[in-house]
């Protein structure tokens, strides 16, 4: 059969990578966009990216302080910064100062929850939205949460893929980009 060897040798290769994968990760975490934040909990707020002006890869995530869960980005520990302990309140002002001081475009929030393996709230994540008109869409961000292991999970921040697309500002310049 001419032709088939070398796509079963791709596929061949190609195998391996995807069980291995899957067996780092666990399941995908579901994330509810539109969620009201519970303001009687403590949290350690992460603020990922803002490392330089017009960082399009930022976001806030809230991890339950002293929660079952630990949420931890895939990325190194340069392209974030942890607040410990911090009210509601405090944790939303906190981020969107990060938002307003890191992007002159940004114009508001989205806050979503994410859910653990059994329904109940580990965290949220708190996105900044942007003009429209300067990157094509409002919500720039793909992100999404993997259970990693026993109480951790890793949050992953990524360009929507319609930005790359439309031609959205990127500078090229990041140490650290997941997925590619």
């Amino acid at each position: 059969m001419k032709g088939s060897f070398p796509r079963a040798c791709l596929l061949a290769s190609v195998l391996p990578v995807l069980v291995c994968a899957a067996c780092v990760m666990g399941p995908r975490l579901k994330v509810e966009p539109d969620a009201r934040i519970r303001q009687n909990l403590r949290y350690d707020l992460i603020l990922y990216g803002g490392r330089y002006s017009e960082d399009l890869y930022t976001v806030a995530i809230m991890g339950i302080e002293g929660g079952p869960y630990k949420i931890v980005p895939y990325a190194p520990s340069f392209d974030y910064r942890v607040v410990k302990d911090v009210g509601a309140a405090e944790a939303f002002k906190i981020a969107v100062r990060f938002f307003s001081g890191t992007n002159p475009n940004f114009a508001g929030t989205r806050q979503s929850r994410i859910s653990g393996p059994d329904g109940e709230t580990i965290g949220y994540e708190i996105r900044p939205l942007y003009q429209p008109f300067v990157y094509g869409m409002s919500d720039i961000l793909d992100t999404s949460y993997w259970l990693k292991g026993k109480g951790v999970v890793s949050a992953w921040i990524e360009l929507s893929p319609a930005i790359n697309k439309s031609g959205g500002r990127q500078d090229g310049n990041r140490a650290f980009e997941p997925g590619r």
